[in-house]
């Protein structure tokens, strides 16, 4: 199917994209819950069509030293001879380019086709004979200073709108995921402007309805500012072949004349809102009250994330637990190959893992170091604790925090807990499969969504949380536990001593944990509520109409 002959096409815009394991082009959840849609798109048959950027992955793989230190090394992911194909046009590798202040700015593209009607390209300035700040540009995600961060968004958002026009596609609605990509108003706005005839200004208006956005944290690492005369000396050239104002371009972005925020820009350049769950939105309504927000709940796409068989409502409770026992051991082989180190299966797994960021509080399960240990080390009830999670290149403190937490693993806990490195797609899978309880502590009002959880109970993991993001939409009694927030490091050791170390092992007639397969069972049910398929269909009825 050519793309130019589809109609009601949407396009969608994120900064990273978690698609296959080896490729480096995701840092965290934004970029897995991005390929879960494009995935579900795909499975849905549904006309999409996603933009991304295509990084070299420097510094995109987690090793850890022999002293317990966390390295960064270079992918190997060979984009030319991987599963990506170069865009073509006519055979030949497809070329276009971007005004740039010293002059214009060489792109190519390439894909991957996710089904006959879902395509997902991946944009790069790493062109011979391009400046040298344009290819390096293209080394890892989130890297660079304001100015190379400011380029990098306009490569997505221009480049991907110039993409769209060179290949003849003409999507209806431009989903911006989260604020990265919205340049993008810039060049709809032109190319409406050339069809029709108006004024820049008033091609603006016409953008704009086509335009929505979705909000992912009120963080304000993920709610980025540029002072206003980088932003303005990177319009000048758009402005130019516009014929229009820079300022223009850039007024709807500025909080104050010297400050330039993405997401102020792109609340006003688009004409629906949305957010990642129901507490989001009311944080986001608060945040942000002069816009109108829609609650859409991320999901997980389960397809990708949930072993097949726990979907077979029959299995016995033997059946499930022998399941369960294969994916743990399977766990467990992962972790002696990436760590060199084992434990027993049939112990109690308590898993967190995700990207490592103070707010998340990865740490404060370890304020009564002695009474966790006791909990651990317990010799008729013990527990293995799994931690896994990379450093973001924007966090400076994230790296000492994984540091802490290895040092702590190899002295005062050694032999009962684990840190797994380099925590990819490939590890979550086994991990989301593979533990007993997923642990997730973050700060109170600052997890806008959250779904690993999500993942670990599509497949009968039992959640322990503080609720936050999606977790409130669930009813979690007899079906997982719930941390107080104010006091999380107790709340978590007395839960662990009083009940959950307790139902894991208490064993029936058959030496089956009875108990804790019936929470299993309800954890699968529950998880049915919170696929990408629903977020999918929110979209298709609340934003893309």
């Amino acid at each position: 199917m050519k793309l130019s002959n589809v109609k009601n096409m949407v396009a969608f815009f994120c900064a990273e994209y978690a698609i296959d394991n080896d490729l480096p082009t995701y840092a965290g959840g934004l970029g897995i819950l991005s390929g879960d849609i494009l995935n579900t798109a795909a499975t849905q048959h549904f006309p999409m069509v996603g933009v991304g950027i295509l990084y070299k992955g420097k510094q995109f793989l987690q090793h850890i030293t022999a002293n317990g230190l966390e390295e960064k090394r270079d992918s190997e992911f060979d984009h030319d001879t991987s599963f990506l194909r170069h865009t073509t046009i006519k055979g030949k590798p497809l070329i276009f380019y971007l005004p740039a202040p010293t002059g214009s700015v060489a792109v190519k593209s390439y894909h991957i086709r996710l089904s006959d009607s879902t395509v997902l390209f991946f944009l790069s300035t790493d062109v011979d004979g391009n400046p040298p700040e344009w290819i390096s540009d293209m080394d890892s995600l989130y890297a660079g200073d304001a100015e190379s961060q400011v380029r990098q968004q306009i490569l997505l958002g221009v480049g991907g709108v110039k993409l769209f026009e060179t290949l003849n596609i003409n999507p209806t609605v431009y989903h911006i995921n989260e604020g990265r990509p919205c340049f993008i108003i810039w060049e709809i706005a032109k190319q409406i402007m050339e069809k029709n005839g108006c004024s820049y200004e008033e091609a603006w208006m016409n953008a704009k309805n086509k335009i929505v956005y979705t909000n992912h944290t009120l963080v304000a690492a993920g709610n980025l500012s540029y002072p206003e005369e980088i932003v303005r000396k990177w319009a000048l050239p758009y402005a130019e072949e516009y014929g229009t104002e820079t300022h223009t371009l850039i007024k709807e972005g500025l909080i104050n004349p010297q400050t330039f925020s993405i997401t102020f820009f792109a609340l006003n350049i688009s004409h629906k809102h949305s957010a990642v769950s129901k507490i989001h939105t009311e944080y986001a309504r608060k945040q942000w009250p002069n816009y109108e927000w829609i609650a859409i709940t991320n999901g997980v796409h389960h397809l990708r994330w949930q072993d097949s068989d726990f979907r077979n409502k029959d299995l016995s409770d033997q059946a499930l637990w022998d399941l369960h026992m294969l994916k743990k051991k399977e766990l467990s082989e992962t972790v002696i190959k990436r760590t060199g180190f084992g434990y027993n299966p049939e112990r109690l797994v308590v898993s967190w893992a995700r990207r490592l960021a103070e707010y998340k509080q990865p740490k404060i399960i370890f304020q009564d170091i002695q009474r966790l240990k006791n909990i651990l080390s317990n010799n008729d009830k013990p527990v293995q604790l799994l931690f896994a999670g990379n450093s973001h290149s924007a966090d400076p403190n994230a790296k000492g925090i994984i540091e802490d937490i290895i040092k702590l693993f190899a002295s005062e806990l050694s032999g009962h807990a684990i840190f797994i490195p380099n925590y990819n797609i490939s590890l979550a899978n086994h991990m989301v499969s593979g533990s007993d309880l997923w642990l997730n502590t973050p700060k109170g009002n600052l997890e806008a969504c959250g779904t690993s959880g999500m993942k670990a109970a599509s497949n009968g993991i039992l959640n322990c949380t503080v609720m936050d993001g999606w977790t409130y939409e669930v009813s979690w009694d007899g079906i997982g536990w719930t941390l107080d927030p104010d006091n999380v490091a107790e709340s978590f050791y007395q839960k662990m001593e009083k009940e959950i170390t307790q139902l894991y092992y208490l064993r029936d007639e058959n030496k089956l944990p009875s108990k804790w397969i019936e929470m299993m069972r309800k954890s699968i049910k529950m998880a049915e509520n919170f696929s990408s398929d629903e977020t999918f269909e929110k979209y298709k009825e609340l934003l893309y109409v």
